[in-house]
């Protein structure tokens, strides 16, 4: 239970990624605040889930993308648990495998506004309401390490939140907060992958490319993100974390 007593708020935490580091927090004895924007059912299942474990937890329906929506998640989360000692900014939106040629202005302005005002958003609210000694990680990505073609609008909308994390880790570690960025790879069963089987030929040929020879699962995320969120991880911030399999791409 190694962070019993903590209040974590995970955003986009109705399903996938998100869902999985939630349920983790609360398998390790943080109350959840489980967010989601729009489909209820699956942010009512993660709630059963979480309080199946022992976790008491609540669901915030609030679109990540808008400021004042973030602010009402936030104040939510603090008039049901009094404070705040985990955030992760994990809300985010894909969409891979389009040239920079053939990228229209609203898809720039989708992706920018989920990926990139959303998340600079929520890392504020949270230096503003968290406990000292807390712990801020932002989902990142590992297509802003590895460019790759097609991923020119998704990795460039992942990246700005990343330098945020940077700075506020300089302007808050005074606190004893930390603030980093996690940037997985591909996620099996998640995202793009979502009910892809191992035969389709863009994740056969991304699985050539990776030494570990899979790709990651949501589980493997969690590991790493509970790390972060724990208080043995006190000497890390400002800093980004590539967990990819060691993939050439």
């Amino acid at each position: 239970m190694t962070l019993k007593g903590k209040v974590a708020l995970v955003t986009g935490s109705s399903k996938g990624l998100g869902r999985a580091v939630a349920l983790r927090f609360a398998q390790r004895g943080a109350d959840v605040v489980i967010n989601y924007a729009r489909d209820k059912a699956p942010a009512e299942e993660a709630l059963a889930q979480a309080t199946a474990s022992g976790a008491r937890a609540i669901v915030v329906q609030a679109d990540v993308s808008q400021v004042g929506e973030i602010e009402k998640l936030f104040q939510a989360a603090l008039d049901a648990f009094g404070k705040l000692d985990i955030v992760v900014a994990n809300a985010g939106v894909e969409k891979v495998n389009i040239p920079v040629t053939e990228i229209t202005e609203d898809d720039y302005d989708l992706l920018f506004r989920i990926n990139t005002k959303g998340p600079f958003f929520v890392l504020q609210a949270a230096a503003r309401h968290i406990a000292d000694g807390g712990r801020i990680i932002n989902m990142a990505s590992s297509s802003t390490s590895r460019p790759q073609p097609g991923l020119g609008l998704y990795g460039t909308s992942k990246s700005a939140p990343k330098y945020l994390v940077k700075v506020l880790a300089q302007e808050i570690g005074h606190r004893g907060v930390t603030v980093n960025s996690l940037l997985p790879g591909p996620i099996d069963g998640a995202g793009i992958f979502t009910g892809v089987s191992d035969d389709d030929p863009y994740k056969r040929a991304l699985l050539d490319t990776i030494p570990v020879g899979r790709l990651a699962t949501a589980e493997d995320v969690a590991d790493v993100a509970e790390f972060l969120a724990d208080d043995r991880s006190f000497f890390i911030t400002g800093e980004e974390i590539l967990m990819n399999g060691g993939s050439s791409n």
